[in-house]
């Protein structure tokens, strides 16, 4: 190592010299973060992907009751009833 301390060396010579930190923290591998970001963005992809299937689950539930509402609607000889904000084109 230079025996030189930091303070004397010129901003230019600080900016292109590399030195060694000795002790602090330990040190992971390159591949041991890359293998760690991967299954990270891994993981959040397949929670994404069965948050989506719950909910479209949840919404065929309720299609079905809807139709089985309808349906029952039907049966009864009720006409449907649609909202104020739908309109036909006929």
């Amino acid at each position: 190592m230079d025996p030189t301390p930091a303070a004397s060396s010129t901003p230019e010579q600080r900016s292109t010299e590399f030195r060694a930190v000795q002790g602090g923290k330990e040190m992971q591998s390159g591949a041991a973060l890359l293998t760690e970001a991967y299954a990270a963005i891994w993981l959040c992809a397949l929670a994404l992907v069965l948050l989506g299937l719950v909910r479209v689950r949840r919404l065929e539930s309720r299609l079905d009751q809807l139709a089985a509402d309808v349906a029952r609607a039907r049966a009864k000889g009720e006409a449907p009833r649609a909202k104020a904000s739908e309109t036909t084109d006929a």
